[in-house]
């Protein structure tokens, strides 16, 4: 007795629905690419109850011929594919015909199109995958899809959907994505009768990321771009002052097609993992251009995932270009009166632009803001700015380091609160952070020395006696490879003591009783979080900001030139090992403006 069946038509329209309609954003999201590929150039999109009662997008497309406008709710009509060498190539959003296929056979769908080449419209219904009506329409040029009582005919899964708020946000996702990629398009769109986006479809990234996400992102954004043979990776990330506390700021774009990537995610972490707080994760716009043969869209029902033919190269493309811009000038931030604190949320963000609104209610608030401001270029010595000159001294020493450090070009005008070394060149002020630039030095230095196995060591003309709780001394004299490769010497010396007869030469200056006793609890530490065969760029990073000067701790002439010609000659340092700034740049123009010199 057969115990196969043949499932029917009905049910097998059904069962494919579940692969590209998962729930109304998706439902939106096919429909919109269809839109796209009509070549349009507004898109008009309406939701009621987040979709499930109702979707509607409008395009001003070429339209959907009378011939055709039946046939795009069979399986796998399609204008994109005529071969099995076209299934390779892909350029077009949609290309697989199966969309409104699937999504007629769970919902109520009203087409009406109106094709370029045609004076008259026409007008199709569809009800659980069977077409009820077609008729002659009058319409203007393009299309509009109506999608009504999603899943009326499987409550099994209209069930498993989330609240209308919940599927709302998940629409509205989608929208936001693909206009960011989509400059040139001008999106619409109303949630139950609210207005809820609008691009202005200028044929700017700039521009649709801000009526997304807000001016306060589009003014901290960074741009990059680089292009190599067969391969273009270009973009904008916002500034690592202003992050976020998961990946969801990582916005992908291969082809113009949003994309989930653990390869580029992976990839992003890694370019920012010293330029950005712990815990913290970037905004970054990645768009990558290749040659459609070098990439397989076709591995995730909803398009969601591609395949790269070579992951290596575009690994290694994408973390060069970012990484490579994190150490550039355009890392230096340039407050001006609406991010002078540079703070470190959207929230604070707005606080300081609240701050400077000029209204009568806020003259207190701006006044105090003005002497805080103040207070924080106070220095030792009452110092006019345009005239002041750097001691001989610190000249001669300036001219030794590089010919491009010239007194006439940078001077180091001041030093406030034993901290901040404070620079003018030409119509700006530097503010350079001593501790967050040693900081980096080191860490990047010591990473290096480590790797190499080169650490360069320094002995002790007096051998430091060190007493240690007994887990610790055994800890330490169990691992002490580990502290030779640091640069470290150390020996047993009785009871619970050891004695330290070398150090780091790196750290001279910083070696105390004090100092070993914290590194070897930073390294017992990690060895008992995680175990330690070699030594981590976290552990590192902790023994660095250790080892660097400090602020409120008064250093040379010496060491302030050193820390400019880092930080503005030789432009190698922008942020310290934990992602915070080191240098910020005001302009005279915007002194003037809190001094009320200039409107």
């Amino acid at each position: 007795m057969r115990e196969l069946n043949r499932l029917s038509e009905e049910i097998t329209h059904i069962l494919a629905a579940g692969e590209v309609v998962e729930r109304p954003a998706s439902c939106l999201k096919e429909v919109i690419e269809n839109s796209i590929d009509a070549g349009a150039s507004l898109i008009d999109i309406k939701l009621e109850k987040g979709g499930i009662k109702k979707i509607e997008v409008y395009d001003n497309g070429k339209g959907i011929h009378s011939d055709d406008i039946e046939y795009v709710f069979e399986r796998h009509t399609t204008s994109k594919i005529k071969s099995v060498d076209d299934i390779f190539k892909i350029t077009t959003m949609g290309f697989r015909g199966e969309a409104l296929c699937a999504i007629s056979s769970v919902s109520k769908v009203t087409l009406i199109s109106r094709h370029y080449e045609q004076e008259q419209g026409c007008k199709v219904e569809v009800e659980g995958g069977k077409v009820l009506s077609k008729t002659i329409y009058p319409f203007e040029k393009g299309t509009r899809i109506t999608i009504e009582d999603l899943f009326y005919n499987t409550p099994a899964r209209l069930k498993f959907l989330k609240s209308p708020s919940a599927e709302q946000k998940y629409c509205i996702e989608v929208v936001e994505k693909i206009a960011i990629c989509y400059p040139e398009i001008s999106f619409r769109m109303q949630v139950d009768n609210k207005r809820q986006l609008f691009t202005p479809g200028d044929s700017k990234v700039e521009s649709a990321i801000a009526s997304v996400f807000g001016s306060e992102i589009l003014k901290n954004l960074i741009d990059f771009s680089h292009q190599e043979e067969g391969l273009k990776v270009w973009g904008f990330f916002v500034n690592p002052v202003l992050s976020k506390s998961t990946r969801s700021g990582y916005h992908f774009y291969v082809n113009r097609r949003f994309i989930r990537s653990k390869l580029l995610s992976t990839c992003i972490d890694e370019a920012f993992k010293n330029s950005i707080l712990t815990g913290r994760f970037p905004i970054v716009f990645l768009f990558i251009e290749i040659n459609p043969i070098d990439i397989d869209v076709n591995v995730h029902p909803a398009k969601l995932e591609i395949k790269f033919k070579d992951e290596r190269y575009v690994y290694n493309t994408v973390y060069k270009t970012v990484s490579s811009t994190l150490q550039s000038e355009k890392m230096i931030p340039k407050p001006t009166l609406d991010n002078l604190y540079l703070p470190q949320s959207v929230q604070d963000v707005k606080m300081v632009r609240n701050l400077w609104s000029y209204t009568q209610e806020q003259q207190s608030k701006e006044k105090a803001f003005q002497e805080d401001f103040n207070e924080f270029l106070k220095i030792e010595e009452q110092l006019d700015f345009s005239k002041v000159e750097v001691g001989k001294e610190s000249k001669d020493v300036i001219t030794v380091f590089s010919e491009e450090f010239n007194v006439e070009t940078y001077k180091i005008v001041g030093y406030a609160f034993d901290t901040y070394i404070i620079v003018q060149k030409e119509d700006s002020l530097y503010l350079i952070d001593q501790h967050a630039v040693h900081e980096r030095r080191l860490f990047e230095l010591l990473k290096e020395e480590i790797f190499r196995n080169k650490i360069q060591r320094q002995i002790l003309l007096s051998p430091i006696v060190i007493e240690l709780p007994i887990s610790q001394k055994e800890f330490a004299l169990e691992n002490v490879h580990i502290f030779e490769k640091l640069g470290f010497e150390i020996d047993d010396f009785g009871k619970n003591e050891i004695v330290v007869r070398t150090y780091p030469l790196l750290f001279e200056g910083a070696v105390d009783k004090f100092f070993i006793l914290d590194i070897i609890e930073m390294i017992y530490n990690e060895s008992v979080e995680k175990g330690i065969t070699h030594f981590s760029e976290e552990l590192l990073k902790k023994i660095a900001c250790r080892a660097a000067v400090k602020g409120n701790m008064n250093i040379s002439d010496l060491e302030k030139e050193e820390i400019v010609k880092l930080v503005l000659v030789e432009k190698k340092i922008f942020n310290c090992p934990h992602g915070r700034p080191v240098v910020i740049e005001i302009q005279k123009r915007e002194i003037e403006k809190m001094f009320k010199r200039i409107v």
